[in-house]
């Protein structure tokens, strides 16, 4: 029991440190990247839960046999992104998903964020989608974040 002893006994115990900081920083890096995971998926949740938007004012122009209506956002969340938005026109029992070229987004009265969709702002879409005046069909809105609103109209009513 000399000094070769000694040493053995410090490479252990250094042996022993080095592995239990490295459990302990793999713990940290797990405990941070789970709270950060919780924090992103309440920050959606709450987001989610404070928006709302209605689709108004629907109407059909027989010039055009375009269908144009009012998305309002009655939520407390801003909505931007419009590409992200998901606009599906159901028709005798045929749904269509539409892209951007079939449909055109006008804002009202776009005063605090541009081409933002603030809390009590609007924006005018009209479908660019030709319509047959009688022609009963579902409009349904989703944001970027799950949200829809939905709305049935029977054309030139």
């Amino acid at each position: 029991m000399g000094l070769d002893t000694i040493i053995v006994a410090f490479f252990v115990i250094g042996t022993i440190l080095v592995v239990a900081g490295t459990i302990t920083m793999g713990a940290n890096n797990l405990v941070e990247s789970s709270y950060n995971g919780y924090v992103s998926a309440h920050q959606t949740m709450m987001d989610r839960l404070q928006t709302s938007i209605e689709i108004q004012n629907m109407r059909f122009n027989v010039s055009t046999n375009h269908t144009s209506f009012t998305v309002a956002n009655t939520g407390e969340t801003k909505l931007s992104n419009f590409g992200l938005w998901d606009v599906i026109l159901v028709k005798e029992g045929q749904v269509s998903y539409l892209n951007e070229s079939q449909y055109d987004i006008t804002y009202n009265n776009d005063l605090l964020n541009p081409r933002i969709l603030d809390p009590h702002e609007s924006i005018n879409i009209e479908l660019l989608i030709e319509l047959e005046s009688d022609d009963s069909f579902i409009v349904k809105i989703i944001t970027e974040n799950g949200i829809v609103s939905s709305a049935e109209h029977v054309a030139g009513e």
